[in-house]
């Protein structure tokens, strides 16, 4: 019975965990739309078609200027006055919006995406502890790496180390991500079975 509670409250706290930031943006997004009536209903006056089935033109055009306002904000956020007021709004503001940190997290890792697909799954001694990262760069003695933060892999540290130190981990890139979203479960026995293979590998005959 125990675990059959367990499992329910699991399964509840996963969805409540979903629903959240999915109905946040639904919020800001019907709230965005009305806002943009006033402006979309005049332009859809006149144009010579007024509505299409289930849904109508002024409602088009206010999902239409959301799109086009959210291109010009992406242009705008590029540039460094932009980047501090979005970091004070972030700190001071957004923070405590409910949902805003998970958004921000799946909107960052969909960005960066194609540019961590070259990212090698690896693990670095640091202060006695293997730490889970990425090979980023590499040389012929050195490497670049990203020491990522749980559960947010998007975030982290970046060092360069020795490369004699640094352990490339037989694990796809997915499954890294995934270990650090979970807080390094799984993570124990990859180790215990790269230590075993060790253990059991044959000396090379010289």
């Amino acid at each position: 019975m125990q675990k059959i509670f367990h499992y329910i409250r699991l399964t509840f706290s996963g969805g409540l965990l979903f629903m959240i930031p999915l109905v946040v943006l639904i919020i800001v997004i019907s709230k965005a739309i009305s806002l943009l009536h006033p402006i979309s209903k005049p332009l859809a006056e006149k144009l010579a078609f007024r509505d299409l089935p289930g849904i109508g033109i002024a409602t088009i055009l206010s999902v239409l200027i959301i799109l086009i306002l959210c291109f010009i904000a992406g242009l705008f956020i590029k540039s460094r006055p932009a980047q501090r007021i979005k970091s004070k709004l972030e700190d001071n503001v957004l923070v405590y919006i409910p949902g805003y940190s998970y958004l921000r997290t799946i909107s960052s890792q969909a960005i960066t995406k194609e540019s961590t697909d070259n990212w090698k799954p690896a693990s670095v001694l640091v202060d006695d502890n293997e730490v889970i990262c990425f090979v980023i760069d590499e040389t012929d003695n050195y490497c670049s790496l990203f020491l990522p933060s749980a559960p947010s892999p998007s975030s982290g540290t970046i060092c360069v180390r020795e490369k004699s130190i640094v352990k490339f981990l037989p694990i796809s890139r997915g499954e890294t991500i995934l270990m650090i979203k979970q807080f390094g479960k799984g993570g124990a026995a990859l180790f215990e079975k790269l230590r075993a293979g060790k253990s059991n590998a044959q000396p090379v005959p010289g």
